[in-house]
């Protein structure tokens, strides 16, 4: 599906900061940190609810897949173990239809839930590609929908925690997995 609507950019305020969030019609394109959030300035605000900083869109289905993503995300800010109840916001990533990072993706969102965690070659192995540890690596760094594909709860199969966000926000990995009822002590989740 090529998404022939314009896409409009949105900022909300939540817990982690700051986060874009790119829509059109059909639904959500992207989900992400600003840029400028990483590991010397991240100052989680845990009871900061997600609300929208600036304009409503004009037009009222784009308006209702920002509401719904807004919605999602005080949910799993607030009581993580009950976003598995509401449905996903509309996605609308359509360059990657079909490829293996979308199937990496949809088996990470349908399969790893708030407090779990799986490695890059389990990972792998759930898309009948086992061996490819480093292409699913690939698809974590290029994921366009943080925490909606949850790509904080992928893990080294040593149990350390890697390089999130290319190594600038490993912080905020730390604090998502902490939030969803694990620890993480010396850069590993602990058992």
């Amino acid at each position: 599906m090529v998404c022939e609507k314009a896409v409009e950019v949105f900022t909300v305020i939540s817990p982690i900061g700051e986060m874009i969030m790119k829509i059109c019609p059909q639904g959500l394109h992207s989900l992400s940190q600003s840029d400028y959030i990483c590991d010397t300035n991240f100052h989680p605000q845990e009871r900061q609810d997600v609300v929208l900083i600036g304009k409503e869109s004009g037009n009222d289905k784009v308006q209702k897949h920002v509401e719904d993503c807004i919605d999602w995300l005080n949910v799993y800010f607030t009581n993580v173990r009950h976003v598995g109840c509401m449905y996903m916001p509309e996605i609308c990533v359509a360059r990657e239809m079909g490829s293996f990072k979308e199937r990496v993706w949809i088996a990470l969102a349908k399969n790893i839930g708030p407090g779990q965690i799986v490695s890059y070659g389990e990972l792998a192995k759930m898309v009948n590609s086992p061996g490819a540890a480093q292409a699913v690596g690939n698809a974590m760094a290029t994921n366009p929908l943080q925490i909606l594909v949850p790509c904080h709860r992928v893990i080294h199969s040593d149990g350390s925690l890697g390089q999130y966000a290319r190594g600038k926000k490993n912080s905020v990995k730390n604090w998502l997995l902490e939030h969803e009822g694990l620890r993480v002590f010396n850069n590993k989740v602990a058992t």
